[in-house]
């Protein structure tokens, strides 16, 4: 490990707070998030919806993780998967397993959706649903 700098060329840059790079950190982290869902709730499809801005829902993130082996998905293009939050959309494209959980502010507004979808019906125990709102809940403190 490097011991204090010496001279002021070799200081170390952590960040720099005149930059906003929260965006692009925020959208790469919700991707990681709806890649650990995919994971713990063992489904090909997991994303997240953020809607926000001021009047009308002028900006959305999005976080998706998708499994390669997900034949359905993979021929939704990407700019579209965002629908998927939207259970009609979802069936219309052969997801046949639908769970989600709104993501709600700390007034308790909804701004978005975390959602997991599967092409095979299965059923839904209370762990599942467990899990799925602690990740709801990362996602709220996140945004």
């Amino acid at each position: 490990m490097k011991q204090r700098p010496d001279d002021r060329g070799d200081m170390y840059v952590v960040r720099d707070m005149r930059a906003d790079d929260r965006g692009a950190s925020t959208a790469a982290l919700l991707d990681d998030l709806a890649h650990l869902t995919m994971r713990a709730l063992q489904v090909p499809v997991a994303l997240i919806v953020v809607d926000g801005g001021v009047n009308g829902w002028t900006t959305r993130k999005v976080g998706t993780a998708v499994d390669t082996a997900s034949g359905v998905a993979a021929s939704i293009e990407a700019s579209d998967l965002a629908a998927l939050a939207n259970p009609i959309f979802a069936e219309a494209h052969g997801f046949a397993f639908y769970v989600a959980t709104p993501l709600r502010d700390a007034f308790g507004i909804r701004f978005g959706t975390l959602a997991v979808l599967s092409e095979q019906t299965r059923t839904v125990c209370e762990d599942d649903l467990t899990t799925l709102r602690k990740m709801a809940g990362i996602v709220e403190r996140l945004v």
